[in-house]
């Protein structure tokens, strides 16, 4: 008798927390277009607008050509920088999402690892509108295939892991050393360049091929041209990597941030 009622007492917990989960990310979406004309017209607007700069930046005057099997340089870069905005995203929000949410994270029954997952979930469900439009355009240039495009599920699943485990760590340490955080925003971007999003890992010289291969973004990126454009499966060391380090960051991520949490209230 009482091993059921501990386990519907469980089972009650996590109920509330799943609730509390989606009214965060229903919170953070909403929050992010208040006040906002366009409203979520922004989740498709601001990826074509970088999409048109990185495409006459880097296609138009460096001349970056596009590996075979693409379109355009558009259907090559997209792949890669709809999913990137959403880990950046989810990253450098979670550096400030303790500070910014203080009198949540001093209730000491409010669960506040979900702070850092309702940023990255919202990330994810941005990425995931501009997915469509990306499908529909890929529909239109005819590289749409529905079966390959199931590849993006384990890819979407890995990358929002992935970006917990590195949210929870930056969150962690930005709260206990605050210049931590503009230092996020300058790793960030030099991952970006390091990150074959915007040119062809091919075009890499060969001395530099080792710290693009070590940086599972790059693998990642590769997974989600796989899947809507090129039409084949990852090499399986590919996948292995990629699904290790985000196991990594979650388990060192979650281990760091449960360390910290009796400090939090005391440091914001």
């Amino acid at each position: 008798m009482l091993r059921l009622l501990a386990m519907s007492s469980e089972k009650k917990g996590r109920s509330r927390k799943l609730f509390l989960l989606k009214e965060l990310v229903v919170r953070d979406l909403r929050s992010r277009y208040a006040g906002s004309g366009l409203g979520i017209v922004w989740t498709f607007v601001t990826p074509i607008l970088w999409m048109l700069l990185y495409t006459a930046v880097f296609s138009g005057i460096l001349r970056v050509q596009s590996p075979p099997g693409f379109a355009g340089f558009p259907e090559f870069l997209l792949a890669g920088l709809l999913p990137w905005m959403a880990v950046q995203e989810g990253i450098s929000r979670s550096a400030t999402c303790l500070t910014d949410n203080a009198a949540m994270v001093k209730k000491t029954v409010f669960p506040i690892e979900t702070l850092v997952l309702s940023i990255v979930l919202a990330s994810v469900v941005n990425q995931l509108i501009a997915f469509a439009v990306f499908g529909a355009y890929l529909a239109a240039i005819g590289h749409l295939s529905f079966p390959w495009i199931l590849l993006a599920i384990p890819a979407v699943i890995v990358q929002t892991a992935l970006t917990y485990g590195l949210g929870c760590l930056v969150a962690t340490v930005a709260t206990f050393v605050r210049d931590a955080v503009p230092v996020v925003g300058i790793v960030l971007t030099v991952v970006f360049y390091a990150t074959p999003v915007v040119y062809p890992a091919e075009i890499v010289p060969e001395r530099l091929r080792p710290f693009i291969e070590a940086n599972p973004l790059t693998h990642l990126t590769a997974w989600y041209r796989d899947a809507f454009t090129l039409h084949r499966v990852p090499s399986a060391g590919s996948l292995l990597f990629t699904t290790l380090f985000a196991a990594a960051a979650v388990a060192a991520g979650s281990a760091a941030f449960r360390r910290a949490r009796p400090h939090f209230a005391d440091l914001i």
